[in-house]
Protein backbone atom coordinates (compact mmCIF):
# COMPACT_ATOMS: atom_id res chain seq x y z
CA UNK A 1 0.00 0.00 0.00
CA UNK A 2 1.54 3.22 -1.04
CA UNK A 3 1.55 6.39 1.50
CA UNK A 4 -0.85 8.08 -0.56
CA UNK A 5 -2.96 5.69 -0.30
CA UNK A 6 -2.46 4.97 3.55
CA UNK A 7 -2.88 8.83 4.17
CA UNK A 8 -6.58 8.63 2.64
CA UNK A 9 -7.53 5.86 4.64
CA UNK A 10 -6.52 7.79 7.57
CA UNK A 11 -7.99 10.66 6.68
CA UNK A 12 -11.31 8.71 6.07
CA UNK A 13 -11.05 7.34 9.37
CA UNK A 14 -10.38 10.32 11.19
CA UNK A 15 -13.44 11.96 9.39
CA UNK A 16 -15.71 9.01 10.40
CA UNK A 17 -14.23 9.37 13.92
CA UNK A 18 -14.92 13.21 14.11
CA UNK A 19 -18.25 13.08 12.89
CA UNK A 20 -19.05 10.20 15.65
CA UNK A 21 -17.52 11.96 18.24
CA UNK A 22 -19.86 15.00 17.04
CA UNK A 23 -23.11 13.04 17.70
CA UNK A 24 -21.83 11.84 20.72
CA UNK A 25 -20.94 15.27 21.65
CA UNK A 26 -24.65 16.35 20.39
CA UNK A 27 -26.37 13.35 22.35
CA UNK A 28 -24.45 14.06 25.74
CA UNK A 29 -25.53 17.86 25.24
CA UNK A 30 -29.08 17.45 24.26
CA UNK A 31 -29.48 15.06 27.36
CA UNK A 32 -27.86 17.52 29.29
CA UNK A 33 -30.27 20.39 28.36
CA UNK A 34 -33.36 18.09 28.76
CA UNK A 35 -32.18 17.65 32.25
CA UNK A 36 -31.81 21.22 33.10
CA UNK A 37 -35.36 22.33 31.38
CA UNK A 38 -36.52 19.50 34.32
CA UNK A 39 -35.07 21.76 36.88
CA UNK A 40 -36.93 24.66 35.43
CA UNK A 41 -40.23 24.16 34.27
CA UNK A 42 -42.48 24.38 36.56
CA UNK A 43 -40.10 25.42 39.16
CA UNK A 44 -42.03 28.98 39.97
CA UNK A 45 -45.50 29.83 40.94
CA UNK A 46 -46.19 29.49 36.85
CA UNK A 47 -45.41 26.99 34.67
CA UNK A 48 -42.92 28.47 32.51
CA UNK A 49 -39.44 27.65 31.98
CA UNK A 50 -37.35 29.52 34.23
CA UNK A 51 -33.60 31.08 33.71
CA UNK A 52 -31.00 28.98 36.58
CA UNK A 53 -30.40 32.46 37.53
CA UNK A 54 -34.40 32.82 38.45
CA UNK A 55 -34.39 28.99 39.94
CA UNK A 56 -31.72 30.39 42.27
CA UNK A 57 -33.45 33.51 43.15
CA UNK A 58 -36.59 31.67 43.40
CA UNK A 59 -35.25 29.09 46.05
CA UNK A 60 -33.59 32.02 47.93
CA UNK A 61 -37.02 33.85 48.17
CA UNK A 62 -38.20 30.55 49.31
CA UNK A 63 -35.86 29.82 51.65
CA UNK A 64 -35.95 33.37 53.74
CA UNK A 65 -40.12 32.80 53.22
CA UNK A 66 -39.08 29.54 55.55
CA UNK A 67 -36.83 31.40 57.87
CA UNK A 68 -39.75 34.32 58.89
CA UNK A 69 -42.06 31.71 59.00
CA UNK A 70 -39.81 30.05 61.58
CA UNK A 71 -39.26 33.12 63.35
CA UNK A 72 -42.64 33.20 63.75
CA UNK A 73 -43.86 30.25 64.90
CA UNK A 74 -41.07 30.49 67.74
CA UNK A 75 -42.25 33.67 68.71
CA UNK A 76 -45.47 31.76 69.19
CA UNK A 77 -44.31 29.17 70.85
CA UNK A 78 -42.52 31.29 73.68
CA UNK A 79 -46.04 33.19 74.15
CA UNK A 80 -47.81 29.90 74.41
CA UNK A 81 -45.37 28.80 77.11
CA UNK A 82 -45.80 32.30 78.95
CA UNK A 83 -49.53 32.01 78.74
CA UNK A 84 -49.58 28.11 79.91
CA UNK A 85 -47.08 28.97 83.08
CA UNK A 86 -50.40 31.09 84.50
CA UNK A 87 -52.55 28.05 83.49
CA UNK A 88 -53.36 24.96 85.59
CA UNK A 89 -50.81 22.48 85.53
CA UNK A 90 -50.70 20.59 89.08
CA UNK A 91 -53.64 19.23 90.96
CA UNK A 92 -53.81 17.15 94.30
CA UNK A 93 -56.78 16.03 95.73
CA UNK A 94 -57.45 14.02 99.49
CA UNK A 95 -60.66 12.71 100.13
CA UNK A 96 -60.90 12.36 103.76
CA UNK A 97 -64.01 12.23 106.56
CA UNK A 98 -63.36 14.91 109.56
CA UNK A 99 -65.79 13.14 112.01
CA UNK A 100 -66.33 10.21 113.76
CA UNK A 101 -70.13 10.04 113.66
CA UNK A 102 -70.39 10.75 109.36
CA UNK A 103 -69.79 8.05 107.06
CA UNK A 104 -67.45 8.01 103.82
CA UNK A 105 -64.86 10.26 102.91
CA UNK A 106 -67.43 13.11 101.54
CA UNK A 107 -65.06 16.14 102.56
CA UNK A 108 -61.93 17.08 100.39
CA UNK A 109 -58.68 19.20 99.86
CA UNK A 110 -57.95 20.32 96.61
CA UNK A 111 -54.92 22.01 95.03
CA UNK A 112 -55.15 23.66 91.75
CA UNK A 113 -51.21 25.16 91.03
CA UNK A 114 -50.01 26.57 87.62
CA UNK A 115 -46.48 26.32 86.59
CA UNK A 116 -44.88 29.23 89.18
CA UNK A 117 -47.18 27.06 91.99
CA UNK A 118 -49.32 29.87 93.03
CA UNK A 119 -53.08 29.16 92.70
CA UNK A 120 -55.64 28.00 95.06
CA UNK A 121 -56.65 25.16 97.39
CA UNK A 122 -60.24 24.71 98.26
CA UNK A 123 -60.83 22.62 100.68
CA UNK A 124 -64.69 20.86 101.71
CA UNK A 125 -65.82 20.02 105.38
CA UNK A 126 -68.97 17.90 105.15
CA UNK A 127 -71.26 16.90 108.02
CA UNK A 128 -74.67 15.90 109.18
CA UNK A 129 -75.75 19.61 108.82
CA UNK A 130 -74.18 20.87 105.94
CA UNK A 131 -71.11 21.77 103.86
CA UNK A 132 -69.10 24.26 104.41
CA UNK A 133 -66.00 25.39 101.29
CA UNK A 134 -63.07 27.12 102.22
CA UNK A 135 -60.29 28.85 99.60
CA UNK A 136 -57.08 29.65 100.80
CA UNK A 137 -55.06 31.17 97.71
CA UNK A 138 -51.36 29.77 97.33
CA UNK A 139 -48.09 31.79 96.31
CA UNK A 140 -44.58 29.77 95.52
CA UNK A 141 -46.38 26.67 96.56
CA UNK A 142 -46.52 27.77 100.59
CA UNK A 143 -49.47 29.45 101.80
CA UNK A 144 -50.20 32.37 103.86
CA UNK A 145 -52.79 31.30 105.85
CA UNK A 146 -52.88 27.86 107.70
CA UNK A 147 -53.58 24.60 106.55
CA UNK A 148 -54.95 21.97 107.77
CA UNK A 149 -53.18 18.35 107.20
CA UNK A 150 -55.40 17.13 104.33
CA UNK A 151 -54.55 20.93 102.36
CA UNK A 152 -50.66 20.29 102.98
CA UNK A 153 -51.36 17.09 101.31
CA UNK A 154 -52.88 18.35 98.56
CA UNK A 155 -50.16 20.64 98.16
CA UNK A 156 -47.61 18.18 97.90
CA UNK A 157 -49.87 15.71 95.24
CA UNK A 158 -49.91 18.96 93.25
CA UNK A 159 -45.86 19.59 93.15
CA UNK A 160 -45.04 16.13 92.84
CA UNK A 161 -47.15 15.39 89.38
CA UNK A 162 -48.11 17.38 86.77
CA UNK A 163 -51.58 17.25 85.15
CA UNK A 164 -50.09 16.13 81.76
CA UNK A 165 -46.82 16.17 81.00
CA UNK A 166 -45.79 15.25 77.21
Amino acid sequence: MAVGELAAWLAAALSVLSIMLIVLGARRLGRLERRFKSLTVGAGPGAEAMSLAQLVSSQASRVDNMYAEAAQLNRTVEALEQRADGAVQYVGLVRYNPFDDTGGDQSFALALLDGRGDGVVISSLHGRTGTRFYAKPVKAGTSTLSLSDEEVQALKQAREKPVAKQ
